[in-house]
């Protein structure tokens, strides 16, 4: 049981180091500078990229908080 909670420990911070990373990646939703109005918007491939990289943190933050809600039950089971 102790391997089991060691093992939900490590996956919960390399999910946790990759959620970090896929945010980072992303493009700010910001439609330009205020002042001038301007939009640097990318085109067709760039809007592809911004959603797979959604779709990745989405999936990693899901599994990042079933790994603390698991991590946390097996420290209340393991003592």
């Amino acid at each position: 049981m102790e391997f089991l909670k060691t093992l939900t420990t490590i996956l919960q911070i390399f999910s946790a180091i990759i959620v970090m990373i896929l945010v980072l990646l992303q493009d700010s939703k910001e439609d330009g500078n205020v002042i001038v109005g301007s939009s640097n918007k990318g085109g067709a491939m760039g809007a592809s990229r911004n959603t797979k990289l959604a779709n990745l943190t989405k999936y990693f933050g899901i599994a990042f908080i079933v790994l603390t809600i698991a991590s946390g039950t097996l420290m209340l089971i393991v003592k």
